[in-house]
Order: C-alpha cells, then structure tokens, then sequence
C-alpha cells in the first residue's frame, strides 16, 4: 500500500510539472503554427498601442509567415525589425522617428495589409556637453576639463569625432582634434592649421578638410596612419578658367561613387578623385559662401546643400538641392527652401521653411537631414517627407543651456555630424563647446 501511494505521488508530481511547464512558456517556446502562402493573412490587433524607439511590439493575427525573411513589417513607411513569429504572434521592435502616428503595414508576398488602428510614437530629444567649458583657448586630455572653440565637425564609422577650432589668433589658424567619446579624451590632431568643414568618407573612414591656401588644397586624414594630416592638390583642368582663390568650405564623399564633393566660393561645384587628384568642375552655382554638403540614401545622386547669407541670384539662407544623376548637373540646381533672401525661422513643409544663414548639414541612416541654423541659434531637421522641424533651442534666443525641447539652448552653432547610433553632434561655435543630442 505504502508503495502505491508512494507512487502515486510521484505521478501527480510529474503531472504538475508538466502542467506548470506547459502554462508558463515563453514566447520563443510557443508552438509554430504551419504558414500556407496561398492562403490569405489576416491582422487582428496589436499591443501596446503605444511607444518609443524599440519599443517590443506584439501583432497579432492569423496565417502570419514564421520566418522573418517571408515578411516586412513598416511603421508609415519605416521598416521595423522582426523578432520573430509564431504563425499568429509576430514581435517587432518600433523603428526610429517613424512619425508621432503610425499605420503599420505588414507586406507578404505582394500583398500589404494595414492594421485599422494607429501606433502612437512617442519621441524625446536632449542635449548635454561632452567638451569645452566656454573657454576657447585650447586644452586637451580629459574632455571634463577640455577647452575648445568648436566650429565644425565630423563623425566617422568608428564614432570618432572630428573638430575643426574657431580661428583665434590673428594669423587665422585653427586646429583639428579628435573627440574618443569612449576613452573621455580630446586629442589635438594638427595645430595652427587653415581648415574649413571636413566631411568622412564612409567606407574607408578617412577625413577630407579643405583650405584655402591653393586652389586644390586639402589635408586627407587617414586612420591606418593614424590620422596624420597629409596635404593633396587637386589637379585643377587646364582647359577650365580656376578661381581667383581657393575659397572653399565644405568636403562630402558621395557613397555611391566615393569621390569628395566640395563648392567654391565662386560658384564652381567639383568633384575629386580621391586616388588620382583629378578635379572635374560639373556644374555652376551663384557666388557665395557655403558650409554644408551632404548626400541622403533616400535621393541616391542628389547633393543638398546649404547656401550663406552672402549668396546671390535669390539663394541666401537655404537649401538648395542638385541632381548628379542629370548629363547636365547644373540645370538641376534648385532652392529649396522658402524665396525669402533675408532669411527667418518658419517650420513646415521645406518650399515655405525658413533659415537664417545655415551653416553644416549632415544626413542620418533614415534620410533625415540635420541643419545647423547658425543665426537663429538652433538645430533643424528636414524629414524624408521634406518637412522641416525645430528639433532643439529657441529661435531667436541665443544661449547656454543643456536639456531638453523646453530649455535646450545655443549660440550660433555652425557644426553638425552624426554617429552610426543616430546620436547628433553639433560644434555650437558661440559657446566653445561641442555638444551631443540624444533621440529617443
């Protein structure tokens, strides 16, 4: 008898683990459900109904593909990573700044299908200051008690930030040095140099600066050589009238064909050969100052770029755009902004938008396009929409001031880069300080 009971209690043991077991599964334990791609797919629901960037979300449904190769999954038009899928349960994570109300669609095959209610994104910006403390006079090592007088500024796909120095002696030299966020250093690259807006090269990571000593001047700053400031000419084509001087301001690679794009103060829009120096002028632009080039992976071929206070023809504190795709580049050539020569502050949709005297710009992964606004003192966004947005500081309110939307602060910031986890940097050259906006 007593062997009975012995073993009857070990049954209902065993029993009650398997039970417990089986109701307490994860997700990644559920059992697959066979996806038949002849049969229609059906969407139910999905929670939460709310949420940040990476936010888990769970979509709920019937026939839904078990492997994540089989389906897309789109917040308004941003894909979403898939987690993974069960057949009825799909988990994705909310991608970054997909829009404050989200549709999200699920693409199977040719089919796409919409969930009937919103997800609502909800996002955060905040400032805080990595180096610098106001005081321009240069001091490195420890960036708690680095100086600097930050003008502009690059990232690189090692997350390596590059500062070029407001000139502050008499002779106009200025300094390149090299933030490591990671090792909380700020190290001097070259001293009393002449150097403008540098752009990196996404591939290779080197760094192109330009100056204005010789028409084709610019340093190359390459990490296998531990960027050791190496001086190039650009062979200027002997057939095509050369500037007076070598006024330019800004360098970007274009990652499609990996030459260095770079416009002189005259006009002259060219593009360098990064292995054989050879320059080739593609198209003409009005006279004057510019300090921002970049290229967007949503416009494969189409250079935009911001125009100073000084340019003529109707193009002074804008944005204007140029198709490289086009036999006749210049013909392009397009304001995009607002025809207001003045220049103002007015967000919306990028043909009514306003800057005043735009300085560096610089793309994200997403085709988000971030602008320093020099003299209305704060960071602008233009969306792949082409919608242009105040993203930090107070128009018109020049200022110190580390937070968020509500209390953010800068004066006349004139750099801007990004790192490959969307973090934005921006030299705010009126503070002597470099700061960094994190978007959540």
């Amino acid at each position: 008898m007593e062997r009975k009971c012995k073993f009857l209690l070990f049954c209902m043991i065993v029993f009650a683990g398997i039970f417990f077991s089986c109701n307490n599964k994860s997700e990644s334990d559920h059992p697959l459900y066979a996806y038949d791609p002849s049969k229609p797919t059906t969407l139910l629901s999905f929670y939460p109904d709310s949420g940040v960037y990476q936010e888990k979300v769970m979509l709920l449904g019937e026939n839904l593909p078990t492997n994540a190769e089989d389906v897309k999954v789109y917040f308004n038009h941003r894909p979403a990573a898939v987690i993974g899928s069960t057949g009825k349960r799909m988990y994705v994570q909310a991608p970054r700044l997909p829009g404050d109300t989200c549709v999200i669609s699920v693409v199977t095959g040719k089919d796409s299908l919409i969930y009937p209610a919103p997800f609502y994104y909800f996002s955060s910006v905040t400032v805080t200051t990595i180096a610098g403390n106001g005081t321009p006079e240069l001091r490195t090592g420890d960036l708690s008690n680095s100086q600097l007088a930050a003008r502009y500024l690059c990232v690189d796909k090692d997350d390596n930030i590059f500062v070029i120095t407001r000139n502050i002696d008499p002779d106009g030299h200025a300094h390149i040095c090299r933030i490591d966020e990671k090792n909380n250093e700020l190290i001097a690259v070259a001293m009393n140099v002449v150097s403008n807006v540098p752009g990196a090269d996404p591939e290779t990571g080197t760094i192109s600066i330009p100056f204005e000593t010789t028409v084709g001047a610019y340093y190359m700053l390459d990490p296998r050589e531990l960027w050791a400031p190496r001086m190039r000419e650009a062979r200027w084509p002997e057939d095509v009238p050369r500037p007076q001087y070598g006024w330019k301001h800004c360098m970007v690679v274009n990652p499609d064909d990996g030459y260095i794009y770079t416009r002189y103060h005259y006009g002259q829009l060219v593009k360098i050969n990064p292995q054989s120096f050879e320059l080739e002028v593609i198209a003409s632009t009005p006279q004057g100052d510019s300090y921002g080039l970049t290229f967007n992976p949503l416009f494969p071929g189409i250079l935009f770029g911001t125009m100073w206070s000084d340019v003529g023809e109707g193009y002074a504190n804008s944005i204007f755009s140029i198709d490289l795709n086009d036999p006749d580049p210049g013909s392009t050539l397009k304001r995009l902004t607002a025809p207001i020569a003045s220049g103002g502050h007015r967000d919306g949709a990028i043909d009514v938008a306003q800057f005043r005297s735009p300085a560096q710009m610089f793309c994200d992964a997403d085709g988000n396009m971030y602008v320093a606004d020099c003299d209305n003192h704060c960071i602008r966004r233009i969306t792949p929409e082409m919608t242009v947005e105040t993203v930090l500081g107070m128009p018109g309110t020049p200022g110190w001031k580390d937070g968020g939307k509500e209390e953010a602060l800068f004066r006349n910031p004139r750099g801007i880069g990004i790192a490959q986890d969307g973090s934005v940097y921006v030299a705010d050259n009126g503070n002597n300080r470099v700061r960094k906006l994190s978007i959540n």
